[in-house]
């Protein structure tokens, strides 16, 4: 305004000065970032207190306090470093960072404000938050200066490259192991690919652009005077900010040392592969903490039946038996032994790839290989050996039971004689006694009309008179069947040449062998019954044998009953269109499965060794019946019982001839 000016002018001036100055002010304080005026005596003219300055007391804003005191509360003089003190010397605008600890990094833009001389009056601050970039930037550089260190620090070959294959990065190990210097490649070709690996090259670009990474790759690489060496190649790609690749990154390790290494362990290991599938005996070497197979030889993948692959994929625990004491606890046992450098010999029960058992002769030894103790088993197979010795042992203890019963047979015969001389004795004493009793009674039944009822011992004379023929009948049926068991009894005893040309009666042949099975009947069963066909036919053969099979498989029936309620039923019948007469055998007892039924009739099997089983009864029994001319056959079926038949040939010319009995 100049004097020429009215008052209402003036006023109306003033008045807009004012809006302008409110809506100046109001612009201002809806900046984020914080813009103050500060005169030349560093007051603070205005400002809108924003952009991480709220924490200046609204005191402080209120008295137009000096920038340094208001921006840094306790600071009493101004900073050595002043921004606003160039911009009031010079004249000139200035952008600057600084620090302030209660906001973090800024960005300060300061400008000039000049009055109508053109001098510098006040100075406008606006001031930019940049904390978190600083930061960010610090980060990047701290961690650029570390990969970078990293780079430089490792043994290895680090080198980028571009798309075009030109070199971005080379560092003091790429030197090292290709020969050219990084100011001798920087940004041009990259000269380590020899032409023969151009196309690997190529390849290896295109699945980085896929997002693929290489690993490990051996390979060639050329050095600068022209050697090809052996690398290990590892690459990535480089991605710009957007994720799209740009380059990649390419590591080398010199492998050349390596290669000579493997190819002498591959010559050692062919050497001793030879010598170890050479061995006749299965070899194989295992880690005690957990029985994992860790090697083995050829012979050992033969007798377990499995690829070498399979039994690396297994432990000592899946090729034992696995039932005490052939369990991998049972191993473990024998690994201690193996301690100190021991050796441990032992026999053990293995078990190959279809589940078969089998007997092994094993020599276990610990040993220390690539500084780990591990254990090496050598192994035999001696399952023929077993089994010979087995066979032996049975075959010895078998014949040593033969000979016992020989011997029982030879004392039987014997004790027969002694039974029956007193048993003779018995018979014709109660014989006389039961002829003179009829005059005996009459005596004493006179008397007993003269002089009534009396008492012979504890007995009144009519009791008497009725129980002491009973008792004599008794006594007299006991001496026979006395007579009859021990005339049985010499019978089956008795050595006797072969003669199977005799005329058997089988009824009779029954007839004789039952008194010899009356107390193992009443022994085993409440249910045994004997239904013998009318009119059989005689067969050919030996009445002694053919009783020593009836006895034979009654006996068995008898012993495979559970409990007196099962059931022995023997019966016989003739089967006229086969010319047979058969024996039929059947027993309400424990049954056979398949295997125990194909093997009953095998000399010396039995399953009942534990109960005096010599296996020899079903055996005789077989070669009793086969030298008839017969056959003898078994059904059976686990808790439903056995029958066994025994089919002997009638003899055409038998019919009417008289049989033995």
């Amino acid at each position: 305004m100049n004097e020429k000016t009215t008052g209402p002018e003036r006023d109306s001036l003033r008045k807009a000065f004012s809006l302008l100055n409110h809506h100046f002010q109001s612009v201002l304080k809806l900046i984020p970032d914080l813009v103050s005026i500060v005169d030349t005596d560093y007051r603070i003219i205005f400002s809108n207190w924003n952009g991480g300055h709220e924490y200046v007391p609204l005191e402080s804003r209120n008295r137009n306090g000096y920038c340094y005191e208001v921006y840094y509360p306790g600071r009493t003089t101004q900073c050595e470093q002043c921004h606003l003190k160039s911009v009031f010397e010079t004249g000139k605008p200035l952008i600057t960072e600084k620090y302030n600890y209660q906001v973090g990094y800024v960005e300060i833009h300061a400008l000039p404000l000049f009055d109508e001389q053109g001098n510098v009056v006040m100075a406008v601050e606006y001031i930019r938050n940049i904390n978190e970039r600083r930061l960010a930037e610090d980060a990047v550089r701290e961690k650029n200066q570390m990969l970078e260190a990293i780079i430089n620090a490792s043994p290895l070959a680090i080198i980028a490259l571009d798309f075009d294959l030109n070199l971005l990065l080379w560092n003091k190990g790429a030197e090292k192991l290709f020969g050219w210097s990084k100011d001798e490649v920087l940004g041009k070709p990259c000269p380590i690919i020899p032409e023969l690996r151009k196309d690997e090259a190529i390849h290896n670009l295109s699945r980085l652009n896929d997002g693929e990474s290489v690993c490990c790759l051996e390979t060639l690489r050329l050095q600068k005077d022209g050697t090809l060496i052996d690398v290990s190649l590892s690459t990535a790609p480089l991605l710009n900010r957007d994720g799209i690749p740009f380059g990649y990154v390419a590591v080398f390790a010199d492998i050349r040392e390596q290669k000579i290494a493997q190819q002498a362990f591959r010559e050692s290991e062919a050497n001793y592969r030879t010598i170890f599938n050479a061995a006749n005996d299965a070899t194989f070497v295992f880690d005690p903490e957990n029985g994992a197979m860790l090697d083995v030889n050829l012979k050992m993948c033969e007798m377990y039946g499995y690829t070498r692959e399979q039994v690396l994929r297994l432990n000592v625990e899946a090729l034992s038996a696995g039932v005490p004491p052939y369990t991998y606890d049972d191993v473990l046992r024998k690994i201690w032994k193996t301690r100190y450098d021991k050796s441990n010999m032992f026999e053990w029960l293995a078990k190959d790839s279809s589940g078969r058992l089998f007997w092994l002769e094993v020599n276990m030894k610990g040993a220390v290989i690539g500084g780990e103790y591990k254990v090496l088993a050598v192994c035999r197979d001696i399952t023929e050996r077993k089994a010979a010795e087995e066979k032996n042992r049975k075959m010895q203890e078998r014949l040593r039971q033969v000979d016992k019963m020989a011997a029982i047979g030879t004392l039987a015969s014997g004790i027969a004689h002694e039974i029956n001389n007193p048993n003779n004795f018995i018979q014709i004493n109660a014989q006389f006694i039961s002829d003179i009793w009829p005059d005996i009674s009459r005596i004493l039944s006179n008397h007993a009309e003269e002089r009534g009822d009396y008492f012979l011992g504890n007995l009144h004379f009519s009791e008497v008179g009725v129980s002491i023929p009973q008792l004599l009948d008794g006594l007299m049926e006991g001496s026979h069947r006395i007579n009859r068991i021990v005339t049985g009894l010499k019978d089956f005893a008795r050595q006797e040449k072969t003669q199977l040309d005799q005329m058997v009666d089988i009824n009779k042949v029954i007839e004789a062998a039952l008194p010899l099975l009356h107390n193992e009947v009443r022994k085993h069963t409440d249910k045994f019954q004997c239904i013998l066909a009318e009119n059989l036919p005689a067969v050919s053969g030996s009445f002694q044998q053919l009783e020593q099979v009836i006895v034979n498989l009654t006996m068995n029936a008898l012993q495979a009953l559970r409990d007196r309620g099962g059931g022995v039923f023997l019966s016989t019948s003739y089967a006229q269109s086969l010319g047979e007469v058969i024996i039929k055998v059947r027993d309400e007892g424990v049954g056979m499965p398949d295997e125990t039924r194909q093997a009953i009739f095998d000399p010396f099997y039995t399953t009942r060794q534990d109960t005096g089983g010599t296996g020899l009864g079903l055996s005789i029994s077989y070669s009793i019946v086969k030298e008839h001319g017969g056959i003898i056959e078994c059904e059976s079926e686990p808790d439903k019982g056995s029958t066994f038949y025994v089919r002997l040939p009638v003899q055409p010319s038998a019919k009417g001839e008289d049989c033995q009995s």
